[in-house]
């Protein structure tokens, strides 16, 4: 990752997911078949986050066949298998074998894979999940690009957990939002200049070079589950136009 990802410059945009049946009609022309959705998904976005593989690991074959469709300049993330996360909760000689076999399944993408992205669970906190979360990392495959989204609150206490595995681990954080973000907003942002550099001696330890950094725009789980995938088409519907 230290050479970069072939990507525009500044933040680049794409959905949780890609093949919503929902979508057909809306966003996807109804003569297109499904095996030809991400091809025109990335006609619109510059992004995608793979979600289907936190429910089911890909096939290398598939996973080959997503990447001869794509552009070069396109990032994927893909969401690490929940059987790691949420059935194995990090721990043990499995969990650390079926992150090595994940990673090889995605070797296809190259450096179109931004990162994995391991949502731990919500009842996981630093004190039981430090050290799993710091083995787990100190044995991925070279070069596999992680990024942790933490959803219990105690692992924003400096001292428990959070800082100290990045800076041991080189794995950067994952923000979440749980509102919509507005197109106008991040329009905006794009268009701005970068920071300035603050001032100073550089940190001793930098957590990564070059890490991506994510935010996940999602809303609230009931609002999603009263909205159905109407709603999701209907944005995507607003973005490629």
């Amino acid at each position: 990752m230290e050479d970069g990802v072939p990507l525009p410059e500044g933040p680049v945009v794409g959905t949780c997911g890609f093949g919503y049946q929902e979508w057909r009609g809306r966003f996807y022309p109804p003569e297109l078949t499904a095996g030809e959705w991400l091809g025109f998904y990335a006609r619109v976005f510059e992004a995608v986050e793979l979600d289907g593989t936190f429910y089911r690991p890909p096939e290398r074959s598939v996973v080959a066949a997503w990447a001869a469709s794509l552009p070069e300049k396109f990032a994927l993330s893909a969401k690490v298998p929940r059987a790691i996360t949420q059935e194995a909760r990090l721990e043990g000689e499995a969990a650390m074998a079926m992150l090595v076999v994940f990673a090889r399944a995605l070797e296809p993408l190259g450096d179109r894979l931004l990162a994995v992205v391991l949502q731990l669970p919500p009842s996981l906190g630093a004190g039981e999940g430090r050290e799993r979360l710091a083995r787990l990392l100190g044995t991925r495959p070279d070069g596999l690009p992680v990024v942790v989204e933490f959803r219990h609150r105690s692992w924003d206490r400096p001292w428990l957990g959070r800082p100290a595995v990045e800076r041991r681990r080189r794995a950067p954080r994952c923000r979440v939002r749980q509102q919509p973000l507005r197109g106008r907003r991040l329009r905006d942002r794009r268009r701005a200049p970068p920071p300035a550099a603050p001032a100073g001696p550089r940190p001793q330890e930098p957590v990564a070079r070059a890490a991506p950094a994510g935010l996940r725009p999602l809303r609230a789980r009931a609002a999603a589950r009263r909205s159905g995938g109407d709603r999701r088409a209907r944005s995507a519907g607003r973005w490629c136009r």
